[in-house]
């Protein structure tokens, strides 16, 4: 079975922009990922990575300097590289999102958090990297508790299985907190850097170069295979935006969804 750790970063209301990140790879795969990533924790005294306090250098990385955090993280991210089939993001901003759910005028819309999974499980399904192994070894999804919409997407991921007939492939679904494993802190790690240059690309409103990329997040995704995509605006029945980085192995992305 496949599993998906999802985590999600901006969910405050200083955030203009809301993001969904993690990594999907075979169950087998997780686990060697853990047993081989652990010892790059001790090395360190680490016993939670939150990416916030890594990038402020709060708590246990108070007094780390900026090359020691990139050559932790790349450390971790060499391990991941040899396990990871896929890592997904997937961005909206905010107030746009609301804006063109009000024009619609339904009765209910998803909120901007279940949107981005919606899209995210659009992708696994489909992407040639991941798509014929979801539906012969199925999918489960993994992401952390406490987000106050993890009821709207478990409803959403039952009702999409039930409507498209695919209970043999979406397995299940469920929600565990930071400590409970590498794996959702490493999504927790992407989605924070994802978030900050997708905001940064939203306001420049065009990707541009590498130079324009943190440099944590460039060492994040130096490996592995990548999908990653910024939603601007939401016309009825259409999605707007643009990859969020011009690197060849993201791709174009030809989405097409609704509120």
């Amino acid at each position: 079975m496949l599993i998906c750790y999802l985590d999600d970063s901006g969910k405050d209301p200083q955030s203009h922009v809301t993001t969904l990140a993690g990594f999907v790879a075979r169950e087998e795969n997780w686990k060697s990922f853990e047993k081989e990533v652990e010892p790059i924790f001790n090395k360190r005294r680490i016993e939670i990575l939150h990416a916030n306090d890594l990038e402020g250098t709060r708590r246990e990385f108070k007094g780390g300097r900026r090359l020691q955090k990139q050559a932790f993280v790349a450390e971790i991210c060499q391990v991941l590289s040899r396990h990871s089939m896929l890592g997904v993001s997937m961005s909206c901003v905010k107030t746009t999102y609301d804006a063109r759910a009000k024009q619609s005028k339904r009765k209910r819309t998803t909120r901007p958090y279940t949107f981005c999974f919606n899209v995210i499980l659009d992708w696994l399904l489909r992407d040639i990297r991941t798509g014929r192994a979801v539906f012969e070894e199925g999918l489960a999804f993994i992401l952390e508790t406490g987000h106050e919409n993890n009821p709207e997407v478990e409803q959403h991921f039952y009702s999409v299985r039930k409507l498209h007939k695919l209970e043999k492939t979406l397995r299940s679904i469920c929600f565990v907190p930071k400590d409970n494993c590498r794996a959702i802190q490493i999504a927790d790690l992407f989605a924070f850097y994802s978030r900050r240059d997708s905001a940064a690309i939203e306001r420049r409103g065009h990707v541009g170069g590498a130079e324009h990329m943190d440099i944590m997040l460039k060492v994040i995704v130096e490996k592995g295979q990548f999908r990653a995509f910024v939603a601007t605006d939401f016309e009825p029945g259409a999605l707007s935006g643009m990859p969020a980085w011009p690197l060849p192995q993201f791709g174009q992305l030809g989405l097409r969804g609704r509120l």
